[in-house]
């Protein structure tokens, strides 16, 4: 099934066939992200008018999930599990990284004049990946619906930097990829793979929801991911941007609110 996660048009369409397949669903995993060139200096509007690495990082999977809840909570009645695993990587933690800050709830897709950059914008969505998580555990909670985040490790053979220069992916493919690995710095995309597909699927983590995992194990996400007024602010703004209506609940996420 085609799905554009930058689009808000293609999510709600996603959705719409979805159901007429008729399928259950257990599981949801949020893993597609972009991140821009660091040559990219402005941010790039989408047509639903958000900052494309906002957009498909964060806001287009958040419309997703709140319009699929209905049926994770329907299967988590029928078989006792449902689980939702959002993909997010260290990136989110900004004292980790150099060049980028806390995120700006007044400048939530990086368009005053001067404070864009793809490292910017990547570890904001990240962050919100985080965010989300936390804020949707505890709303889920008694729905039998559970929702983890993970950072599967640094992937260099992906293709989240394909827009990156020539000898920068090379750099990260050749060196990166292939050296790096002999001392378990990077991982392979299965080693990363397993990571978040355990996290879905295996007895191990059944009922564990609102945890950070890396390596298999929770582990302590950003001081700034524990804010929780940054949560609700977050929560809200995405809200807004997706086109949900209400601030707090679930009631309006039923079918009606995509067709």
């Amino acid at each position: 099934m085609q799905l554009d996660l930058s689009s808000l048009t293609s999510v709600r369409d996603f959705v719409r066939h979805f159901i007429l397949k008729k399928r259950k669903l257990n599981v949801l995993i949020n893993n597609a992200a972009i991140k821009l060139s660091s040559r990219d200096l402005a941010a790039k509007p989408t047509n639903d008018k958000l900052e494309v690495t906002m957009a498909t990082n964060h806001i287009g999977p958040f419309l997703l999930t709140h319009l699929l809840l209905d049926y994770l909570i329907t299967a988590a009645h029928m078989t006792g599990d449902a689980r939702i695993v959002n993909v997010t990587c260290s990136h989110h933690d900004n004292e980790q990284y150099s060049g980028v800050s806390e995120l700006d709830t007044n400048n939530f897709q990086l368009t005053k004049e001067g404070t864009f950059s793809s490292q910017q914008a990547y570890k904001n969505s990240k962050l919100c990946n985080v965010l989300f998580t936390y804020q949707l555990a505890d709303s889920l909670q008694g729905t039998g619906v559970i929702v983890n985040s993970v950072n599967p490790g640094m992937v260099p053979s992906t293709q989240l930097d394909s827009k990156a220069s020539k000898l920068t992916r090379c750099f990260r493919l050749f060196c990166l990829h292939y050296l790096l690995r002999c001392a378990k710095f990077t991982q392979t995309k299965r080693q990363a793979g397993k990571q978040v597909a355990l996290l879905a699927t295996s007895d191990e983590y059944k009922g564990l929801s609102g945890n950070y995992y890396e390596n298999g194990v929770p582990e302590r996400s950003s001081i700034e991911s524990y804010d929780k007024e940054l949560r609700q602010k977050v929560w809200n703004i995405s809200r807004k941007l997706a086109g949900l209506s209400k601030d707090d609940g679930f009631d309006e996420i039923s079918l009606s609110s995509i067709v």
